[in-house]
């Protein structure tokens, strides 16, 4: 009866021993195209298959993608990697959520290093990890990505990658953690019970 107890404890504990964490919405890498969104135009830099690049997104470019939500969430959390190419001077990047702007930055054209685009001096490429938190219920997400360049995609460039989108819907249940405690309080009441029993 011992063995069966203590056995049953640490079934207990490798259930319920897990937290409650963010819904994964979207993971997308590009690895193969850019599937629903509005501008699914992709290019190649170091390597990494990204969505714009050179020759494809510099003046008016945009690309955006709606996304279903569950309607439970409070936060949405928003990860990207953003490249800014060639002779931005001055310029900003800017990503926006259900027409909320959540990032607006500006850049120059010596940041970073040359990676990609035109070889001209100064003329570099920047890798800029984005990560953002927006606070919303809605039953959709419509993300979009833009900038305010004034020259062609031979001139200066942006693209993104790795666009990773999550929210915190799942944190709307009772919390495992909580569970299996009460859960583990019980089940030592009733080893100690039993072993009372057997003594």
């Amino acid at each position: 009866m011992r063995n069966t107890t203590i056995k049953a404890l640490i079934a207990l504990t490798a259930i319920f021993s897990f937290s409650a964490s963010a819904a994964l919405i979207t993971n997308e890498d590009f690895t193969g195209g850019a599937s629903g969104w509005s501008n699914n135009s992709t290019s190649t830099i170091a390597g990494n298959e990204v969505l714009g690049g050179f020759n494809l997104f510099g003046a008016g470019a945009t690309a955006e993608k709606t996304f279903a939500l569950s309607g439970t969430q409070t936060e949405v959390y928003i990860n990207l990697d953003f490249w800014k190419g060639d002779s931005w001077d001055g310029e900003s990047f800017m990503v926006t959520a259900n027409n909320n702007v959540l990032f607006s930055n500006s850049y120059t054209y010596a940041q970073g290093s040359q990676v990609a685009g035109q070889m001209y001096n100064l003329w570099n490429e920047l890798l800029v990890p984005i990560n953002l938190v927006f606070n919303t219920s809605a039953t959709s997400l419509t993300l979009r990505f833009s900038s305010t360049l004034d020259q062609g995609p031979n001139d200066e460039w942006w693209a993104v990658d790795n666009v990773r989108i999550s929210d915190n819907a799942s944190a709307h249940v009772p919390e495992p953690n909580t569970l299996g405690l009460l859960l583990l309080a019980l089940g030592a009441v009733f080893a100690i019970r039993q072993l009372r029993k057997a003594a």
